[in-house]
């Protein structure tokens, strides 16, 4: 894939003769449509008129009104994006600024988001969910092995590809929590309620890789029953109060098959210590089982989604809140 060169200079935005809306990004570059809005900004199309590549461009700027969003954090999220290099994290190709504004170039996803996949209620094929949960965990098996914590892990968080290979992607919350062999804890809470670990609720000191774990278990509820299970995992939630106590006889519960649910209790622990580590989850049982349809991807290497069911546009039953960042880590009220 190309990728606008280094020397391409900032952003120029002009109107496109031809009327379309389209705007000219560097030399040779022209803006396309919008694949996406956010809180901090929105993410662009940017194709190459002479070869027809393709890049995403996330377009951001600084104006001191939003929270949490700073030159700093900024910054702070290419430094880690430079990091990374795998089949499974989207890649960065650079970054341009103008004045106040930050324009990221990023691999595109022609596939969308894995929230589109989801079948409200219904979820996906197990052998679907199968196939993306195990490349989440190898990507986030990888941001790990770099010190990196997503802190973000979510559907809409989760790009696919025109074959259905998964695409990490927003490191807006992530951080570095090992450096040098030198792990530290964390305690600012953030990320999106539904996915967040207790102990990040709760406004703990917490383990970095225990806390992204939980958020992969809840992208598999998500993906097999179509539904969140909770609000929040607090002691306020009744749904997961049933949980701990053990209470699986409704749903989202009873849509799941015992193999994957028996997997998700060891995930979803409430104390980080006795959670599955990355190692104890690809050793399970049904981590190790082989479902058809993946094996009519590897050899036909097509999307088994993209004939059938396309881009939904409805939402889960439980919708992902937007996100959170309490940068003074135990004080603020997320009511």
């Amino acid at each position: 894939m190309a990728t606008a060169g280094a020397g391409a200079g900032v952003v120029k935005e002009k109107a496109n003769a031809s009327g379309e809306g389209r705007t000219s990004f560097v030399e040779g570059w022209e803006f396309m449509q919008t694949l996406g809005e956010g809180a901090y900004g929105e993410v662009k199309l940017a194709v190459c008129k002479e070869s027809g590549d393709c890049v995403a461009v996330k377009i951001v700027t600084v104006d001191g009104g939003k929270e949490g969003l700073t030159h700093e954090s900024l910054r702070k999220e290419v430094c880690i994006l430079k990091m990374l290099r795998h089949t499974n994290v989207i890649k960065f190709f650079g970054q341009r600024t103008q004045g106040s504004t930050y324009y990221l170039l990023l691999e595109y996803a022609d596939g969308g988001e894995l929230f589109d996949r989801i079948e409200p209620d219904l979820g996906m094929e197990p052998g679907l969910a199968h196939h993306f949960f195990l490349q989440l965990l190898n990507g986030v098996e990888y941001l790990h092995s770099r010190g990196v914590a997503h802190r973000d892990i979510k559907p809409e968080n989760i790009l696919l590809d025109g074959v259905d290979t998964v695409k990490i992607s927003d490191f807006g919350l992530s951080t570095v929590f090992r450096h040098m062999g030198k792990e530290r804890k964390l305690s600012r809470r953030c990320g999106t309620p539904p996915y967040i670990a207790p102990e990040v609720h709760a406004g703990l000191d917490y383990s970095a890789e225990p806390a992204d774990i939980w958020s992969c278990g809840i992208v598999l509820v998500a993906m097999l029953a179509g539904e969140l299970p909770w609000d929040a995992p607090t002691s306020g939630c009744a749904e997961y109060c049933e949980w701990c106590a053990q209470n699986f006889f409704f749903p989202p519960w009873t849509k799941i098959s015992n193999e994957p649910l028996a997997l998700l209790k060891k995930v979803l622990r409430h104390a980080p210590s006795k959670r599955y580590t990355m190692d104890q989850i690809k050793s399970h049982v049904w981590s190790r089982k082989t479902y058809a349809v993946v094996d009519q991807v590897a050899e036909e290497g097509v999307s088994p989604t993209s004939s059938r069911h396309g881009r939904h546009s409805s939402r889960l039953v439980i919708d992902s809140s937007p996100r959170y960042a309490d940068r003074d880590n135990r004080s603020s009220d997320w009511q």
